[in-house]
C-alpha cells in the first residue's frame, strides 16, 4: 500500500524568524502519523534564519540526523559535543533523555535549510560521539547513495536503528528503484522538483509511504531531489 502525505498536510509554524514543517503532527489526533512511522519519530524542515538556533529537546533518547540543504550549522548539545556542518553533509547526534540538541545558524546574513530525522535508537545503553559526512552531488546524482545504516557501510553513517536511508539528485527523465525486502517499509520524502510515482505525481514537501510493497520507484519530471528511508 503507498499512502500519500502532502506537503499541505505537514505542521508549519514560525519559530522566531525562522520556519518549521514537520511532517508527522504530534498535535494532531487525526493524525495518523502523528507518533511518526515506525521508528521513525519525526521528520522536519526547518529554515533557520541568520544568528538564530532551534533546539530538539528528547524526552526518551533519539538518533538525530541532519541533511543540511543550504547554508553552514553548527549542532551543539547540553553534553558539550559539537559539530560544523555544511551544504551536502549529514550529522548524527545520539541524544540522551532529558538533553537538549541545538542547530545554530551563526551566519550574519544567509539563511540555512535542514532536514531532520529523529529515530528510536534500538541499543540505548550505548554511548556514541557525534558523526558527519559529506556526500558528493556526483555521487548521488541518478542514483539512491547509502547515506546511514545500522553498519556504517559504503561510508555511510552509522545509526543505532535497522533503518537505512538513501539521498538521490535527479535530473529530468531519470528513473531509480529500489527494492524492499519482505517486511521491509519505507517513507519517501521530496525535497524539491517533481517526480512521478505510479500515476500521482509529487512535489516538494510531499512524501509517502510504502507498506507491502515490493519496491520504490520513481521518475523525476524536473531536476529534483529526494531522500528515501527503508525501516522494519
Amino acid at each position: 500500500m503507498i499512502t500519500l502525505r502532502k506537503s499541505s498536510e505537514r505542521r508549519y509554524s514560525r519559530v522566531g524568524s525562522g520556519e518549521l514543517r514537520e511532517t508527522f503532527d504530534p498535535e494532531n489526533p487525526r493524525d495518523p502519523y502523528r507518533g511518526g512511522f515506525r521508528t521513525l519519530e519525526s521528520l522536519s524542515e526547518r529554515v533557520l534564519a541568520p544568528r538564530t538556533h532551534a533546539a530538539v529537546l528528547s524526552d526518551a533518547g533519539v538518533e538525530i540526523l541532519t541533511y543540511v540543504c543550504h547554508g553552514d550549522v553548527a549542532q551543539e548539545d547540553s553534553t558539550g559535543a559539537r559539530q560544523d556542518l555544511g551544504p551536502g553533509e549529514w550529522g548524527r547526534m545520539s541524544a540522551r533523555s532529558g538533553s537538549v540538541q541545538r542547530s545554530v545558524n551563526g551566519s550574519p546574513a544567509d539563511s540555512a535549510r535542514i532536514f531532520q530525522y529523529c529515530f528510536t535508537p534500538d541499543r540505548n545503553s550505548l554511548k556514541t560521539r557525534p558523526e558527519k559526512r559529506h556526500f558528493p552531488i556526483a555521487e548521488r546524482r541518478g542514483v539512491l547513495r547509502l547515506v546511514f545504516s545500522p553498519d556504517g557501510r559504503n561510508g555511510s553513517l552509522r545509526l543505532r536503528q535497522n533503518a537505512r536511508g538513501y539521498s538521490a539528485v535527479l535530473d529530468s527523465g531519470h528513473h531509480v528503484v529500489h527494492e524492499l525486502v519482505e517486511g521491509r517499509v519505507a517513507w519517501l520524502q521530496v525535497l524539491s522538483g517533481r517526480i512521478q510515482l505510479i500515476e500521482q505525481i509529487l512535489v516538494a514537501g510531499d512524501a509517502a509511504s510504502f507498506v507491502e510493497e515490493s519496491a520504490v520507484s520513481m521518475t523525476a519530471w524536473e531536476p529534483s531531489e529526494i531522500l528515501l528511508v527503508e525501516l522494519t
